[in-house]
């Protein structure tokens, strides 16, 4: 059994890179636009935002050695309340166009995907406004795991804090937190694989929010280990890159954080485009081998249904 899940997780691993050369111009196309996308988004945020930090921490700096009852005291913290709202309004607003850009490119790289597979021709055109039609269920399905994301992330802070609040040892409290977090962490990934299957769902049947996690969880009978090592393979590497978005603290050079938050974005973009090209094949994976059992099921009940002879009219 073991064996064979690795077997199916290589195989995977394998399939997955066909894809591309499948139909290189498709594939290049799509890429090409993902990292111009939030390239883009990247360095607008990086710009638009130094400036509210800057003087976010200028005026916090200053706000705790000025006079309280001192009209400079006044207007800094005025100043620092407006440059947070600007600030948070402009977080928010590039978490709204991320998040609908990243859902309509998931969207177009698992449709790329699905065609690459089977072996259909599609033309970069055409998969834009077949993700364009199909992008509706695809957010109804993204918005109910979003809702399922929230509440295990709620129900694993509620039991947390409080044991947080309990341990009063620095030492012991770090451990349990990096414990539970890598706990949390294992659990969210296994749960994951429905949730992205479902997802993968929505895209490329019509079917979508509870029905889509039904089917996917119905579909994903016997194969979620194999899902969840691919999970853990995307959650590693993500984890890695990130990793260095530390070194953008760098105060020597000014261009160096912006090459390093370039190279961080687009390298987590490849990630995410091969995991749900990953997950496509996956897909298919868990349909057909559901597929063969439910057929050899449907066999052996028509076998034992008796049937009643034919008997002649006079």
């Amino acid at each position: 059994m073991a064996s064979d899940m690795t077997l199916g997780f290589l195989g995977i691993l394998r399939e997955t890179p066909k894809i591309f050369s499948k139909n290189v111009r498709l594939m290049a196309s799509l890429t090409l636009l993902n990292l111009l996308l939030l390239s883009l988004f990247f360095l607008s945020n990086f710009f638009s935002t130094k400036p509210f930090i800057s003087d976010l921490v200028t005026k916090a700096f200053l706000i705790p050695v000025s006079d309280p009852k001192s009209t400079e005291f006044a207007y800094l913290l005025i100043g620092l309340m407006q440059d947070l709202r600007v600030f948070i309004g402009l977080e928010w607003t590039y978490a709204i166009v991320i998040t609908a850009t990243s859902l309509f490119l998931s969207t177009a790289t698992i449709i790329a995907s699905a065609a690459m597979h089977g072996g259909e021709s599609l033309f970069f055109k055409e998969l834009l406004l077949s993700t364009l039609k199909s992008l509706k269920r695809p957010f109804f399905t993204w918005f109910y795991i979003t809702l399922l994301g929230l509440g295990y992330s709620f129900l694993v802070l509620e039991n947390l804090l409080p044991m947080m609040l309990i341990i009063q040892q620095p030492i012991a409290s770090k451990a349990l937190l990096i414990t539970i977090g890598i706990l949390a962490s294992i659990l969210y990934n296994y749960l994951g694989v429905i949730w992205a299957l479902a997802f993968v769902i929505s895209v490329l049947e019509e079917k979508c929010g509870i029905e889509a996690l039904g089917k996917a969880a119905q579909i994903v009978k016997g194969m979620q280990l194999l899902g969840f090592g691919l999970n853990i393979v995307f959650t590693v590497s993500s984890s890695i890159l990130f990793q260095a978005l530390r070194l953008m603290t760098i105060k020597q050079s000014t261009v160096l954080p912006i090459v390093i938050g370039l190279l961080v974005v687009n390298s987590i973009c490849l990630v995410k485009m091969f995991w749900w090209m990953a997950h496509t094949v996956f897909y298919y994976q868990c349909k057909e081998t559901q597929g063969e059992e439910v057929e050899s099921q449907d066999r052996i009940l028509y076998s034992k249904v008796p049937t009643a002879p034919i008997l002649n009219e006079p």
